[in-house]
């Protein structure tokens, strides 16, 4: 029973980080408040993860990593449209990103992307105008480009299809 109970805590605070990092960001973050939200003590949450550090990179690897979107360089169109659809679902996802890449920079390799456009390109598949790098960078931001706008009842089908057009333009050989 006590097992169950720390799995049910530990989840708590995970779920109770996402939403405050999500709201505030790394910096604008309080332990207090998060261990208020899932009903526990600050204390406690220092004891389940160390630190606010520690509870961020939780939060990354257990919550964010679980709405994985599968990375495809051979074909980059329909994983921008993937990613689009996942923040379109989830836009805390994304500001969780954008706090990421603001706050804490250079802490998620995307090296393994990276090299697997590098190979597309040389198997003809990807457009060697830009280096993987920059592909990758432009694809990520045309996948997400209206996941911090309001949603004024756009059509979601027109804006999947914009995403995907674009990148298959961007990455065409």
């Amino acid at each position: 029973m006590a097992s169950r109970d720390r799995e049910e805590t530990r989840r708590r605070l995970l779920d109770a980080a996402f939403v405050e990092f999500a709201a505030y960001g790394f910096g604008g973050a309080r332990m207090e408040r998060i261990a208020r939200i899932a009903g526990c003590s600050a204390g406690l949450a220092y004891t389940y993860y160390g630190g606010k550090d520690a509870l961020f990179d939780a939060v990354q690897c257990e919550v964010v990593d679980a709405a994985f979107v599968e990375f495809d360089a051979h074909d980059l169109p329909e994983y921008a449209a993937r990613l689009y659809d996942r923040q379109h679902r989830h836009p805390e996802l994304a500001r969780l990103a954008t706090w990421h890449q603001l706050e804490r920079p250079g802490r998620v390799s995307r090296a393994a992307e990276v090299e697997a456009i590098r190979r597309a390109q040389r198997q003809g598949l990807v457009s060697t105008c830009f280096t993987a790098e920059q592909v990758l960078a432009l694809v990520l931001a045309i996948a997400s480009m209206w996941s911090n706008a309001p949603d004024d009842g756009s059509d979601h089908v027109a804006r999947r299809r914009t995403v995907e057009d674009a990148v298959r333009r961007l990455v065409g050989p």
